[in-house]
């Protein structure tokens, strides 16, 4: 009896220390999505402020001090929110988002799973927390991160441990980069490893993973996990390890990862793969690293150029997304330190993937420069999703855009 009574106890204060927690659940009714697709020809800007974000649906997540927050992407009203007050000092390393759930890891390890449409914890879990950023990406309904020498799976629902895939000895920390479900139960995981090094030995690893076992099916090495860009389903773009400055298209399926087909590129310039097109974005010709002037267009079937574009003089192009068929870029002027604070005009193209045929032009609200400007200061296109395209500077400091049609 006296060790049940210790069990309930025990159990009180747990709940009731956990129960410190701020949870308030949705404030109203579901936002609804903007549309089913990235925007066709958007004509409304909605301007937010900064910070780490993701679109999803109607929302807006980002991080708090200590915990998440969902904004009514129309509104900009705060839909839900929850913050941690077990703990004084640990915020959010990351966050993953899904058309159902939020899940985030914190820097003393806990891993904490929300509902997105009510707000709602759902489950949470802890891990080691090491001495370093730790990632979690949410793909195929489960939750992805590191744990020292290994990484790991939990269902996102319910928060189940489904399987633990454990580096090799060679990489005993290894760096959650990203997550892609590949048909045939087959999840491709990225992964830098032995990034704090010393001794200079670090390296990225792709796994092949069955996501149902967590059996690894191949493995094979690759340049900085940065430096690749990801396809379509079970395509991955990335300098050869052994020779640098050659760009590969990789396929990838439960049997292998292999070569398919070369770009004519001689060094790593690509920007954004999708939709059947594989885009870079420096000039060969003007021998300049600083400005992205040309986009060149490649097939990613054969490798064979498909189209380009050139910026006006003076003007450049900020990192794009594709989505749904089209390109998403940012054009705007050259920057340098001394455009620091100086408001900045924009435009937001939307190109066919395929052709580069312009589809639509939107004249952005003026934007301010930030204080640290240098020539690598872009507006970037950050997100497409739902019906709306976010847009900010590459830094991520200052305000965000949101283009809907």
């Amino acid at each position: 009896m006296f060790i049940v009574l210790v069990i309930l106890a025990i159990g009180g204060l747990v709940n009731w220390y956990e129960s410190r927690d701020v949870v308030t659940g949705a404030q109203g009714p579901f936002p609804a999505a903007f549309a089913a697709e990235a925007p066709v020809a958007p004509e409304h800007v909605i301007r937010r402020a900064g910070g780490e974000q993701a679109l999803v649906h109607g929302l807006s997540l980002r991080w708090t001090d200590s915990g998440m927050a969902a904004l009514n992407l129309r509104t900009g009203k705060e839909y839900w929110r929850y913050e941690r007050r077990d703990s004084n000092n640990s915020a959010v390393w990351s966050f993953g988002v899904s058309e159902r759930t939020v899940v985030a890891r914190f820097t003393d390890g806990k891993l904490v799973a929300i509902d997105l449409r009510t707000g709602k914890l759902l489950w949470h879990t802890e891990l080691r927390a090491g001495g370093h950023h730790r990632s979690v990406e949410l793909v195929g309904g489960r939750a992805v991160t590191e744990d020292p020498g290994a990484v790991r799976a939990f269902d996102e629902r319910d928060g189940r441990s489904l399987w633990t895939v454990k580096t090799p000895e060679s990489c005993p920390e290894a760096f959650l980069r990203s997550v892609h479900a590949l048909p045939d139960h087959l999840s491709a995981v990225h992964v830098l490893c032995n990034a704090s090094s010393q001794d200079g030995d670090w390296y990225g690893l792709l796994l092949g993973v069955d996501n149902r076992t967590g059996k690894i099916l191949w493995q094979q090495r690759t340049v900085d996990p940065e430096l690749t860009a990801w396809g379509d389903r079970h395509t991955l773009i990335a300098p050869d390890p052994d020779r640098p400055q050659t760009i590969q298209l990789l396929d990838m399926n439960r049997q292998r990862i292999s070569p398919r087909v070369t770009l004519p590129l001689d060094e790593w310039d690509v920007v954004a793969a999708g939709s059947g097109t594989v885009l870079s974005a420096t000039d060969p010709k003007d021998g300049s690293e600083d400005h992205d002037t040309l986009l060149r267009a490649y097939n990613t079937l054969d490798g064979h150029p498909s189209w380009q574009l050139r910026a006006p003089t003076g003007q450049e192009y900020g990192f794009p997304k594709i989505a749904d068929g089209r390109v998403y870029v940012v054009r705007q002027p050259f920057l340098t330190a001394a455009d620091a604070g100086r408001r900045v005009h924009a435009d937001l193209l939307i190109l066919d993937a395929g052709t580069g045929h312009l589809l639509h032009t939107l004249r952005l609200p003026a934007m301010t420069a930030p204080d640290e400007t240098d020539d690598f200061q872009k507006l970037n296109v950050r997100d497409t999703a739902d019906g709306a395209v976010s847009i900010s500077w590459r830094d991520g400091s200052g305000d965000l855009l949101i283009a809907t049609d």
